[in-house]
């Protein structure tokens, strides 16, 4: 079962996710999209750990947004087609992937501060 959060982008004032899963287990992070149906608006889903990112097999395009230890954007990739892979960038530590055109609809950018708030049950 996912831990859900919501994603805001303090340094821009806006919702990158409204609702964004929390890959927690190894299986949930090595298969990351794979698993899971189409990310809609406002959806999205954290990859710990994931410096890099491949969209083999997948049938649509997402968008990345690399992160630091800090949750500061380090690198945001826009419209990844499928069939791609992606190296994060130097200190990376974890992935937020997002609907194609969701980096781009909340302004993130590199150097940008994220952060992450629970989900509460009754809202998930």
């Amino acid at each position: 079962m996912y831990r859900l959060v919501r994603v805001t982008n303090p340094t821009r004032g806006t919702v990158p996710a409204e609702r964004c899963r929390v890959a927690s287990s190894i299986r949930e992070r090595i298969f990351g999209l794979h698993l899971l149906p189409r990310l809609r608006a406002g959806e999205g889903l954290l990859l710990p750990g994931a410096t890099t990112i491949d969209t083999t097999f997948m049938g649509y395009p997402i968008d990345l947004v690399f992160l630091d230890r800090s949750n500061r954007v380090t690198r945001v990739v826009h419209d990844l087609p499928p069939w791609r892979m992606v190296w994060g960038s130097a200190g990376g530590r974890e992935c937020l992937e997002l609907p194609a055109g969701a980096a781009g609809a909340s302004r993130t950018e590199a150097g940008d501060q994220l952060s992450f708030e629970d989900v509460p049950p009754g809202e998930a």
